[in-house]
């Protein structure tokens, strides 16, 4: 959804994927395509990691252990059913985890493959899990990505950004390297951190240049958590270079009224950011009711695209998602 934006010096580059100039229209342009059906179908299977990211809710989170059971998993793919085979999506079944903590994974992801043929899987983690015999068994699917995120090439500011050092990522990406240079792993791969300052961003792009060749590096802007915590807010205003431009997104549009968020514990959220969603508001719950449905209540927002500042719960947003 992003592009890259680049610096104002023609003889450097910057990864960071937040273009603040053409971003509204390419949340128009969604119309035609997404308003009926979602872009991305994000399922939360589990509330559980092995990271204690300092700009992540899940360290402090109430939600923490929560898991959703098998049932309910079943029963929003088969909603999910009543999409048009013709309509092509996205679907992640990560939030505020480590998607491969939850041994389920693999049979979840055969499920979405058997039911939901026209859905393009996104996987993600936090580079920890990726050891052999883990996560190989997703070059089975075909056209699937796998994001992962590099927060830092210093292994100081990894530990105060993640809560553990940055030894075994780099390991695990080398080993996941060495598997697409045979040709065993066709997943397009992608490094992610988030934006600190020009010198770290360089630094990312330059070590994944020479270090992983067949990745592709990006810098997103740190972004402030809706729903309760804040989190994030003290790195995305300590973040330079950034702050007065991102300001600009507060009266912007939103692409993730096209998507379809679902936490654990089987209610909705406002947008991927959102930490608590519609906690217990049953309408928002579906457990209760199909999710197609729920995904109609927020129809108004896809057709007529407000500005953020009129959207309760969107009011000072920053975020590009």
């Amino acid at each position: 959804m992003s592009e890259l934006l680049e610096k104002t010096d023609e003889n450097q580059r910057r990864l960071v994927q937040a273009n603040y100039d053409s971003y509204p229209e390419s949340v128009r342009k969604l119309q035609d395509s997404h308003l009926r059906f979602p872009r991305v179908v994000s399922i939360e299977t589990q509330v559980k990691c092995n990271a204690k990211c300092s700009f992540c809710p899940y360290p402090e989170s109430p939600r923490q252990g929560q898991e959703m059971t098998e049932e309910l998993f079943l029963k929003i793919i088969d909603d999910l059913t009543a999409i048009p085979v013709s309509h092509a999506f996205r679907i992640t079944l990560s939030r505020i985890n480590e998607p491969l903590l939850d041994r389920r994974l693999r049979y979840f992801h055969e499920v979405i493959a058997d039911k939901l043929p026209s859905a393009t899987p996104q996987f993600w983690s936090n580079g920890t899990m990726l050891r052999e015999g883990l996560f190989e068994w997703m070059a089975y699917h075909s056209g699937a990505t796998l994001t992962i995120s590099l927060n830092s090439m210093d292994e100081e500011e990894h530990k105060e950004l993640m809560g553990f050092g940055l030894k075994r990522v780099l390991t695990n990406l080398d080993y996941v390297h060495k598997l697409a240079e045979a040709g065993e792993f066709p997943l397009r791969v992608f490094l992610v951190a988030p934006y600190k300052s020009d010198q770290q961003a360089d630094r990312i792009e330059s070590t994944c240049i020479e270090r992983w060749p067949l990745f592709t590096p990006g810098i997103r802007p740190f972004f402030k958590w809706v729903g309760g915590s804040g989190k994030g807010e003290e790195h995305r205003a300590a973040s330079k270079g950034l702050t007065t431009t991102s300001q600009k997104a507060q009266h912007f549009t939103c692409a993730q009224w096209f998507d379809l968020h679902i936490l654990a514990s089987g209610y909705v959220t406002k947008c991927c950011i959102d930490e608590s969603g519609f906690n217990h508001n049953e309408t928002y719950n579906v457990s209760h009711r199909n999710a197609l449905e729920i995904f109609a209540e927020s129809a108004r927002l896809r057709q007529q695209l407000p500005d953020r500042t009129t959207v309760e719960g969107c009011e000072g947003c920053q975020h590009l998602g």
